[in-house]
């Protein structure tokens, strides 16, 4: 049963009128609100399968895995590596940034 249709039943039992006078328009409110707590988007959630993808591993990996594939990338991607050409010396500076941001996110939540 919807959180909604709970309240509604609530509201309905708890007020002295006929079940037409109470009217809650619940389709309204089913784009904001969620039945379960299991199925609400969650910011920190996304952003953790964002890092998972940079890091380019399976959702839910180990820390172990998380390290090697970090160091692995650091390895493909340096700046140092693309001294001579600065358009990928630039790339290579964003992906290297973004690798560090995802390993330090992972490293704040495991260690």
């Amino acid at each position: 049963m919807s959180l909604f249709k709970r309240i509604e039943n609530i509201i309905k039992s708890n007020i002295n009128h006929k079940e037409d006078d109470v009217q809650i328009d619940i389709n309204s409110y089913e784009d904001v609100y969620y039945s379960d707590a299991d199925e609400i988007p969650s910011e920190e959630n996304a952003l953790e399968k964002k890092y998972y993808k940079i890091l380019e591993i399976e959702y839910g990996a180990n820390f172990d895995s998380i390290k090697k594939a970090y160091k692995k990338l650091l390895k493909k991607y340096h700046p140092d590596l693309f001294q001579s050409k600065p358009e990928k010396l630039k790339a290579a500076q964003e992906v290297t940034r973004q690798i560090n941001e995802a390993y330090t996110y992972f490293e704040r939540k495991f260690l």
